[in-house]
């Protein structure tokens, strides 16, 4: 009985010895540590940084958000400053005092829900509508270095769908640390270019993929050059999960929703979810590479490929598998499309209708590539492959127009505008050519006034019945179709 005794007594100290032990390993430092830190709103008298002061208002606003689709969008920005999607970047240290003054200036309700900030109380969290004409002023503490956000927080699925967000940094407080020589904010989101903010039932079917409010090849490169760290803010304000995959280096993630990793970890992809916030550090080396959503439909536009969320890392100059400078892909300097520089075409033959141009796709090459034709010509394009293309025409004011040349089709593009038009296949981008459209020395008359006949309508075997609405018909095609043409 006495030895019983004796043994639950020195479980008893065993067990109190080990609840009072300090913790032993980083997840026991970090649970200890997030139950310890206080939570709530923290008083404005208490900010120990500057006071920083912002207005925003809204505006309504048309935007390409893909070659020739321009689409209706709500954005926040300051006053007197075109406003976009996204909305201007606020940028504060930690410990400041931040203002932000909302001063409505649509017709619609709408609030500033600060994504991620934990300091605010209850009326500075965006959930109270401020009515047309109305102002608000949110003020809260930033205690919290990181990666936030800011969006619309009224009918949240319509007003965060039309482009009301923005990204909100709080920068550690005496400054960044020096492990990085740039940074770059990338904003993910989509878009359904049918959408109609008008209905009261908003079911989006997105088409577009965005980042930073377009899609490619309207997406800038992220210069990086050889030897330089940069970090990536990557933030997901869409309702839909992406996949970002980057090629030819990987990144390491450092920090998520605002909060450092306590063991960064290194990836080549990330799984993004809506809402969520990734810090990357990424480590620049020689060539061009893709940084682009796997997957596959976000990287396409309306379907066709590549587009959507696809861009790429700008190293420095490409090296072959050898180490040396690779002169091929240097003198190529292709783009996203492999479209080449304008060739010179002054050796070319200047033709007519009388000439009948045609060219010819055939072997994935278009034969050939480049033609040089007088104002007002016809240019037919014959498949003669096995496999369906697509003609990508873009003018020389960057209008492009788009239309399907099946197994066997033709469709044609009468040239009205003078300059160099550039083409490529959409599904196969590298076959690519260009069409240089000249007025004849000393012909000061009128241009050529539009076809009574629009080719593609009455030659076009493959061009769909109902022109897409979503593409822009401008004067760089006057003889194209317009929306709604039979």
């Amino acid at each position: 009985m006495q030895s019983l005794f004796i043994v639950i007594c020195a479980a008893v100290i065993l067990g109190t010895a080990v609840a009072d032990a300090p913790a032993t390993t980083p997840r026991d430092a970090e649970v200890r540590a997030f139950l310890a830190r206080p939570v709530g709103s923290i008083p404005v008298e208490q900010h120990t940084g500057q006071v920083r002061e912002f207005t925003l208002e809204v505006q309504r606003v048309h935007r390409e958000i893909a070659p020739g689709v321009t689409v209706e969008q709500w954005a926040y920005g300051f006053p007197g400053q075109p406003a976009r999607v996204p909305g201007p970047e606020l940028r504060v240290q930690q410990g400041d005092l931040v203002r932000v003054t909302l001063h409505n200036t649509l017709d619609q309700p709408h609030t500033i829900h600060f994504h991620g900030i934990t300091s605010v109380a209850q009326r500075m969290d965006g959930l109270d509508e401020v009515l047309p004409g109305q102002s608000y002023t949110y003020e809260f503490v930033a205690d919290q270095a990181g990666t936030f956000a800011y969006h619309c927080h009224f009918q949240t699925n319509l007003h965060l769908d039309m482009g009301m967000y923005g990204a909100l940094i709080v920068e550690p407080r005496g400054g960044t640390p020096e492990l990085w020589k740039s940074e770059h904010t990338l904003i993910l989101d989509e878009w359904d270019s049918h959408q109609d903010p008008e209905n009261t039932v908003h079911r989006p079917a997105a088409n577009y993929f965005l980042v930073n409010g377009v899609s490619a090849p309207l997406i800038p490169d992220l210069p990086l050059p050889p030897g330089d760290v940069g970090l990536i803010r990557m933030i997901n304000l869409g309702y839909e999960v992406h996949s970002m995959h980057l090629h030819g280096v990987s990144f390491l993630v450092v920090a998520k929703d605002g909060h450092d990793l306590p063991q960064p970890y290194e990836a080549d992809t990330l799984l993004i979810g809506p809402g969520e916030r990734y810090d990357l550090l990424v480590k620049g080396r020689d060539g061009r590479f893709v940084f682009h959503d796997h997957i596959g439909p976000h990287a396409t536009n309306d379907g066709a490929y590549p587009g959507g969320i696809h861009f790429m890392v700008q190293g420095g100059p490409p090296l072959d598998q050898h180490g040396q400078p690779d002169p091929q892909e240097a003198q190529r300097g292709a783009g996203m499309h492999g479209m080449n520089l304008p060739p010179e075409v002054g050796h070319l033959p200047l033709l007519t209708d009388a000439d009948h141009p045609t060219v010819r796709a055939a072997g994935f090459h278009f034969t050939p590539p480049d033609l040089r034709v007088k104002l007002g010509t016809t240019v037919a394009w014959r498949n003669a492959d096995l496999v369906a293309h697509g003609l990508v025409m873009r003018a020389p004011d960057g209008t492009e127009v788009s239309r399907g040349l099946g197994r066997g089709g033709v469709t044609t593009f009468t040239f009205d505008q003078p300059g160099t038009y550039t083409y490529h296949c959409g599904p196969h981008p590298f076959m690519t050519g260009t069409v240089t459209v000249e007025k004849p020395a000393g012909d000061a008359g009128p241009e050529p006034a539009p076809s009574p006949h629009p080719p593609g309508t009455h030659e076009d075997t493959t061009r769909p019945a109902t022109p897409d609405p979503h593409l822009r018909h401008d004067r760089a095609f006057p003889n194209d179709p317009t929306p709604g043409e039979a």
